[in-house]
């Protein structure tokens, strides 16, 4: 059996976190990621991540601190 890794919506992290009145850099810090990293969770790419599975760990991380479900920017 595989698992499937998740589409990450970027665009809901993003939205999510302007409407906190969050900055990239701050959040960034809170999540320890680079500035980059989570330009690339946001908006795509993945140059910054060693794989996909840690791309969507750092996402997770990032949802949680933005308080939303992972439902809400992730699809299977």
């Amino acid at each position: 059996m595989t698992n499937k890794i998740p589409n990450i919506l970027g665009g809901q992290l993003k939205n999510a976190r302007e409407k906190a009145g969050l900055s990239l850099e701050s959040v960034a810090k809170t999540s320890t990621l680079s500035n980059k990293q989570l330009e690339e969770i946001e908006s795509g790419g993945d140059s910054s991540f060693y794989t996909l599975a840690i791309k969507v760990t750092a996402a997770k991380k990032v949802g949680k601190i933005l308080g939303l479900n992972e439902d809400d920017f992730l699809e299977n």
